[in-house]
């Protein structure tokens, strides 16, 4: 009898510590099994700053938020500031000028992200380039949360943002947008507010994004406050760690290279509005298809580990001079986050 218990308890144990996402069912009960590495909770604190004891980070050269990331590295006007080279997907917490905790866009409770290093005394002239629209695309950076069983959440946030930025919370299975705060334009003083209740949540991987450009070449940053809670005390909602609810990110900046060159020239060259992309997974099965946006990006986020393919769809009298045939190859694990260009040329 006792090695039959043993048995039972390692097939149990090799079950929880086998199921990467929060689709995995018992095959007994049909139930989720859920991941010992989700830590199940019924808040989360989703501020920037962050630690993983909930603890604000203090900020300085090097210092990077443990959840929130840069999700994509948007062309720049003329830019040849040596902080470019430390974008590379991580939100580093700042402070410009040392400034107390509610002067510029810091706020209490919180610390201010930047996608470049800037520490306390950096400055950043750049100013980011614009999108067909004329409008300036923003850096986009990505808060990622799970849900391990099928709930309703409240959230209630305060945000502040130098120049602009606004945020969206993201159903990272379909990248699909189910709420979006208003635009915040810096001020000295205000903050802007952005709440909902009773949001309906199917389980799976969530995201809140923010968009954040520059627009007067000084200095940029953000930040943002406030929680996300399940609306009766549900324990179902977890951080985004290894193991739970992987979200994988492949972010593709779409170029057209009109002096066919392989670089980013704002002087010639455009950013592919309503290019399609298909991704297929490692038995080269398209798993998912989207559209480039005006700023040219796609974010195929929510992806288990893994290998996949993505592929251009050409337009007529296109082709690709990177990646090479327009396809570009990636093996995903630990929640990475990896940015491809492609650059589609008329020659």
């Amino acid at each position: 009898m006792k090695k039959i218990k043993l048995l039972f308890f390692l097939v149990s144990l090799f079950a929880i510590f086998g199921c990467e996402d929060c689709e995995c069912l018992d095959e007994q009960t049909n139930e989720p099994i859920i991941p010992i590495s989700c830590d199940l909770q019924s808040t989360l604190n989703l501020s920037t700053g962050i630690d993983v004891n909930g603890d604000v980070l203090e900020a300085g050269q090097g210092v990077v938020d443990p959840f929130w990331r840069v999700l994509n590295n948007p062309p720049l006007i003329n830019c040849n500031d040596p902080l470019v080279s430390t974008i590379n997907g991580n939100a580093y917490a700042i402070n410009y000028n040392n400034l107390g905790q509610d002067t510029w866009v810091n706020q209490t409770g919180s610390e201010t992200l930047a996608p470049l290093d800037l520490g306390t005394t950096n400055t950043f002239g750049c100013n980011n380039a614009n999108n067909p629209l004329g409008e300036k695309i923003p850096y986009v950076f990505e808060r990622p949360f799970c849900v391990l069983e099928a709930t309703s959440i409240d959230f209630s946030f305060t945000l502040k943002g130098d120049d602009e930025v606004y945020f969206e919370l993201i159903d990272n299975s379909n990248n699909s947008i189910i709420s979006t705060s208003p635009l915040y334009v810096w001020s000295s003083t205000a903050v802007q507010t952005w709440s909902a209740n009773g949001l309906s949540l199917q389980s799976g991987s969530y995201s809140l994004r923010g968009y954040l450009v520059n627009t007067n070449a000084t200095i940029l940053g953000f930040s943002l406050v406030g929680s996300v809670a399940t609306t009766n005390g549900d324990v179902s909602i977890s951080n985004n760690f290894d193991g739970c609810c992987e979200n994988n990110v492949i972010s593709i900046l779409n170029i057209l290279d009109l002096d066919c060159d392989g670089q980013f020239n704002n002087a010639t060259d455009q950013l592919g509005n309503n290019w399609t992309f298909n991704l297929k997974d490692s038995t080269n099965t398209i798993i998912r298809t989207e559209v480039t946006d005006a700023n040219g990006n796609i974010f195929f986020s929510g992806l288990p580990n893994g290998t996949y393919t993505v592929e251009i769809e050409n337009q007529t009298n296109w082709s690709q001079n990177s990646p090479n045939n327009g396809i570009y190859n990636v093996t995903l694990s630990n929640n990475q986050v990896d940015i491809v260009e492609f650059y589609s040329c008329t020659q």
